[in-house]
């Protein structure tokens, strides 16, 4: 070291010494106190947390010389006059690799020539200078092969120091991009090995967060320091601001990557009641996945499923962030995981009320070091719970941020503990053996880039563009180009989406592997086992000749024990050919009555049994006119129950809630908590009914834990053995008061103002019997945190009818109905365990008067584990709940009383129409066809003999594709997309005044439903 005598010893003697030295001498002097190398770039042009941390510690410490690396940042910016830029230029380039990826890893590969720029740089611009601390930040792990690169270009230096920020891995775990994990150029393993390989080598480490050197100490024993905040932050004064009438400002701060939460901000602005705010602004710097994926693209995607009014705005740089924290306005730091965050710290100091998320680790340090000082706390575990603490700051903003300065101006700040310089000098303390292994490993790559280098001495060779960055963060600005990977896929996407033609192209391949599948060995399980995923990946994959691929399956899966599997692909061959051509009607009906699905065989027996078309629409006729009579009772009418605690003080209500449990303990505190959030709920006009179907985890003690601090009206029931879902809800009718009712798992839920605007519309029409509005479908993590989003179901342009071809445009989530439905029409068939909400509508459309507001409502939870409806019983029962429906018979059910006009209606629709969960237009042949027959039975002219041909036509062709004669299998298939095609042009002339045509093929509802393949 160039000292080691405490720095204010040496600065008294420096005083004492100025009557005789010059103030040029004073100054070399001060110069040769230490001199310290950053090993980061664009320190006063990036808006970073490390550049940020930076820029104050050399601020407050004008004494030290810093030097650090430019790459963006102008060599003539403004910086203190102990800030020494480097220029870093690009000295060691991959293109020497190319031909040595396979024997080492391309990270370290990465690391070497990192650390091999930033030694090179050094020595030929400031070869002369001793640098007595050479500081690492460990968001890079270039401290690993640091100390032999310095070494190797004979850079002067006494020790390495670490500086602990955060982690790369835990960043690449939670980023945006899921894909991102398995990329191997990440190499997620092998980063958080490198991670603890730099802990390790490096003479000292220090952090600025206790948290996270905490976490450390679980992973080595070596000795890290604390280096308190307040020691180099400037403590700003807390700002007041005047009383008015205007509305804050939500402000999120932070780098748009997902360990930072912007969409838990976008999520509870959206939560929010809209008339207390003003603007909601999200604010920071994009990140970017390795290909070149933009977070902001995928933040957008998410604020528009739930509220448009959200901005997206590039950092701000210190001041202006200083200026915002004085306006009037809530500062957002929702942070999944943070090691400490200075954002939050330094807004919450200048008075600006901060919300500030659990995963952060400044939220011990406000804990131990600032315990006075309030700020909103967001759990992550459960979001929702900070709403009304939140809207509370929000209505009473002007008394609390006076309140937060009051309490700021009176605190003490605590800036003990060591200084940086104490840090720099203490002992040296790292693996010997780290640092040798690491030592070999760079020698070793070095010799591998001397050996390619002299293999690479061409022209051509040398004007070779880097095809891999050199650095892993700066990698990412390498592919925002416009040949990104996210736009190459965009581009290939465009390519592939037609099916007919890509689906076509892939006949001989889909040819050769079915023969090579099919003679697969199945002698053992294994085999078998194996055979079965061959063929589910072919089927996959490929959406010609599906009947053979069903087929096969289902006799691989008998083979196995699967029966039920089985069942599922032979029904889906009768479905697709409208008969049983493969004679399995037979063993489906015996499976399915040997394993409680007597209905469902019954259904199937009218359906492709050996009957005339007549025969088969009067009997599905007569199954759905019985099922209408049979649930007419509400048969769990009764009052025998395990508990009933019953905590309703009023004799009725406007809305109940029904909610059925099952395996629900860990969830239902966030739903409870979301719910009470409805503004009817905070009126008393809502109650909740919690149907427990013999549950085996303990909802009641979550339910005794929650109720009292919950105070909403509420009664817990408890049948005595597991029941359906719609049992449950049959009993929750006979619990309600209220003349208007909704449905909901503990998996969904509605915003604050969703039962307020659906039930206004109930008033506003009385002949309204249902109303719906749009919901989104979210992946959630275990705790029910927000993971990414899945897909909006968006029923603009809705019209009642198209529930008969796309049963998810009338739903529960974000719907409210009349309780006197079940009065008029009847109830819930407790006979289905997991399609029986799907039979509920078909059974009382026809009955009733639906509409859907264009509004997002409903949320939809999507935790990690799998639900009811994801089986193959699910798609058995579909078969009474929704293909019944859909046969002439089904259609005589729904429009026997109607006008004609509006089966005909329905029946273009069905040749052009949009799912309420894609944007793209699909088609249903197989129902226009049906559509078509019961008119002809009606004696319906207007829709012409012309039409009902080409649909038949359709139906014909499509059913050929999906079972292929056996020889000549390519050239049929590709007469059945020509023929498609032309009867398209020839409808087109028909129609063309009355739907827009889109026989596309592989748009059809026969390849959109009940296509993909079961993981048995």
């Amino acid at each position: 070291m160039a000292i080691s005598i405490p720095l204010s010893i040496f600065a008294q003697c420096l005083i004492e010494m100025l009557p005789t030295v010059s103030l040029y001498t004073v100054t070399l002097l001060l110069l040769k106190l230490m001199n310290i190398l950053i090993v980061d770039f664009d320190l006063f042009y990036l808006t970073g947390g490390g550049q940020t941390f930076y820029r104050n510690i050399i601020n407050k410490n004008p004494h030290l010389n810093f030097y650090y690396f430019t790459k963006i940042e102008n060599f003539d910016s403004k910086r203190p006059s102990n800030a020494h830029p480097i220029s870093y230029k690009q000295k060691f380039f991959p293109r020497n690799f190319t031909t040595y990826l396979d024997k080492i890893s391309l990270r370290w590969v990465w690391t070497f020539l990192e650390v091999n720029n930033i030694a090179a740089n050094i020595s030929e611009q400031f070869p002369t200078i001793h640098f007595d601390v050479v500081e690492i930040p460990d968001y890079k792990q270039t401290g690993t092969l640091l100390r032999p690169a310095l070494s190797n270009f004979k850079v002067k230096y006494d020790r390495i120091v670490l500086s602990m920020h955060g982690r790369t891995s835990t960043s690449i775990q939670l980023n945006w991009f899921d894909e991102d994990k398995k990329n191997p150029a990440l190499d997620l393993p092998l980063t958080t090995l490198q991670e603890q390989m730099q802990y390790k080598t490096v003479d000292i480490r220090y952090g600025i967060s206790k948290f996270y050197l905490d976490e450390w100490k679980q992973v080595s024993s070596l000795r890290s320091y604390y280096l308190n905040p307040f020691s180099f932050l400037t403590i700003p004064l807390p700002t007041s601001i005047n009383p008015s009438v205007d509305l804050p400002d939500l402000n999120f701060i932070g780098r748009l990557e997902k360990l930072k939460s912007p969409e838990v901000f976008a999520e509870i602005a959206w939560w929010l009641k809209r008339s207390s705010f003003n603007k909601a602004n999200i604010i920071g710097s994009d990140c970017y996945s390795f290909d070149g994926d933009s977070a902001k693209h995928y933040l957008q995607q998410m604020i528009n499923h739930r509220s448009p009014e959200v901005k997206i705005y590039r950092a701000l740089n210190q001041k202006q962030l200083t200026d915002l924290f004085s306006t009037k306005s809530i500062t957002f730091v929702p942070s999944r995981y943070d090691t400490l965050n200075l954002v939050a710290l330094e807004s919450l100091l200048a008075g600006c009320p901060t919300a500030i998320g659990t995963g952060a680790g400044v939220c011990r340090f406000l804990q131990e070091s600032l315990p006075q000082v309030p700020y909103i706390s967001i759990d992550l575990k459960n979001i929702y719970a900070s709403i009304d603490t939140i809207q509370s700051v929000l209505e009473n903003y002007d008394q609390y941020r006076h309140n937060l300065v009051e309490i700021l101006q009176s605190s003490d700040f605590d800036t003990s503990g060591l200084t940086l310089e104490e840090i720099y000098q203490s002992p040296s303390n790292h693996d010997r053996s780290t640092s040798d292994e690491l030592d070999a490993i760079y020698h070793q790559i070095m010799g591998y880039y001397q050996n390619s280098r002299i293999a690479v001495k061409s022209t051509i060779g040398r004007a070779i563009k880097p095809l891999i960055p050199v650095e892993f963060h700066d990698s990412l600005r390498f592919y925002r180009s416009k040949f990104s990977r996210s736009k190459l896929k965009s581009v290939a996407r465009r390519i592939i989406s037609n099916q007919r033609f890509s689906q076509l192209l892939a006949i001989p391949l889909l040819l050769n592997n079915q023969q090579n599948v099919l003679s697969l060995p199945e002698s053992t399980d294994a085999e078998i086992e194996y055979k079965v995923k061959r063929f589910s990946q072919l089927g996959n994959r490929f959406q010609i000749n599906r009947a053979a691929t069903w087929q096969e399956l289902a006799r691989l899966e008998r083979l196995r024990g699967n029966d039920l599997v089985a069942t599922t692909y032979e029904l889906r061959i009768m479905r697709s050919q409208g008969k049983d051509i493969f004679n399995n009607l037979p063993c489906v009906i015996k499976n399915m009555n040997d394993r409680g699905f007597g209905r469902e065989a019954v259904v199937a027996e009218a359906m492709y049994g050996s009957k005339s078309e007549e025969e088969s629409r009067k009997t599905c006729k007569a199954i759905l006119d019985q099922a209408l009579e049979r649930n007419r009772i509400n048969h769990q009418d009764d009052e025998n129950y395990e508990i009933f605690d019953d905590r309703r003080i009023k004799s009725d209500y406007k809305i109940s809630v029904i909610v059925s449990l099952y395996n629900a303990a860990s969830k239902l505190p966030q739903f409870l908590t979301a719910l009470k959030l409805q503004t009817l709920m905070q009126k008393d006009l809502v109650e909740v009914i919690l149907v427990d179907s013999g549950s085996p985890s303990n909802e009641y003690k979550v339910f005794q834990e929650l109720v009292e601090s919950l105070d909403i009206p509420i009664i817990y029931v408890r049948s005595a053995k597991r029941e359906s879902i719609q049992s449950d809800w049959n009993r929750g009718i006979s619990l309600s008061r209220s003349p208007y009712l909704t449905f909901l798992g503990v998996d969904e839920t509605i915003l604050p103002t969703c039962l307020e605007i659906l039930s206004t519309e109930l008033d506003g029409d009385p002949n309204l019997d249902w109303i719906q509005a749009n919901s989104l479908m979210t992946n959630v993590d275990e705790h029910g945190t927000i993971v990414s989003d899945v897909m909006v179901y968006d029923r603009t342009d809705y019209q009642q009818d198209i529930v008969y071809l796309e049963t998810c445009y009338l739903s529960w989530v974000g719907a409210l109905y009349r309780r006197s439905i079940h009065r008029r029409f009847g109830y819930y068939d407790p006979s289905f365990t997991a399609a029986g909400d799907t039979e509920f509508k078909g059974r009382i459309l026809p009955f009733i008067k639906t509409k859907a507001i264009n509004q997002t409502l409903g949320i939809f939870w999507n935790y990690p584990e799998e639900r009811t409806t994801q089986h193959p019983r699910a798609e058995i029962e579909d078969l009474r709940a929704w293909y019944l429906h859909r046969t002439i018979g089904g259609i005589e059910y729904a429009f026997k009383n109607r006008e004609i006009y509006e089966a005909e209606k329905l029946f273009y629709l069905a040749l052009g129409y949009r799912k309420s969960y894609v944007h793209h237009s699909s088609t249903d042949i197989e129902y226009a066809c049906n559509i078509a027959k019961f008119l002809q039975i009606r004696n319906a002219d207007s829709l012409g003999l012309d039409s009902f041909e080409c649909v038949n036509k359709l139906i014909n062709e499509y059913r050929l594709l999906d079972c292929l004669p056996s020889s000549h299998k390519a050239y049929n298939a590709l007469k059945v997309i020509v023929n498609v095609s032309n009867i398209e042009k020839e409808h087109r002339q028909l129609t063309s005044s009355i739907v827009k045509l889109a026989y596309k093929v592989f748009n059809d509802n026969r390849y959109e439903q009940h296509s993909s393949f079961w993981n048995s």
